[in-house]
């Protein structure tokens, strides 16, 4: 009886994490379906607009990165996994802008978007390659 249960944990913890795994690749998808128009606005409102659609992706994202890296490390290894997880995170809040603003004071506001949309697309084709593993 305690294998059976085990085994029930098991499986509706690893159909969460599938949910999670498509997800997130939905969500990178979304985010760079949203960048694409952003290098093309007119005014503010469309920007302000589309950001805010980001930012709801992105707060969708962000958990299902956290369940993937908990259900994918041993347990011992999880606290670490995490801390490389935000301190990743972090590190693309600071040198984001740094390079946005280098590339959008060199070329402009256009290329700044179309080549975010481009590593988003890159980073959306690298978790669909792993989910097919």
């Amino acid at each position: 009886m305690q294998q059976t249960a085990e085994s029930a944990e098991f499986q509706h913890w690893k159909r969460n994490l599938w949910v999670c795994v498509l997800g997130s690749f939905s969500t990178i998808v979304a985010m760079t379906l949203l960048l694409i128009p952003q290098a093309f606005i007119t005014a503010a409102w469309q920007l302000v607009l589309l950001r805010f659609l980001m930012g709801m992706a992105l707060g969708g994202l962000l958990p299902c990165i956290t369940a993937i890296i908990r259900h994918s490390v041993p347990g011992s290894q999880v606290g670490r996994m995490l801390c490389y997880s935000t301190s990743a995170r972090y590190i693309g809040q600071v040198t984001g802008p740094l390079f946005g603003g280098l590339v959008g004071g060199t070329f402009g506001m256009r290329p700044v978007f179309l080549a975010t949309s481009a590593v988003m697309l890159l980073c959306g084709w690298l978790n669909w390659r792993a989910m097919k593993k």
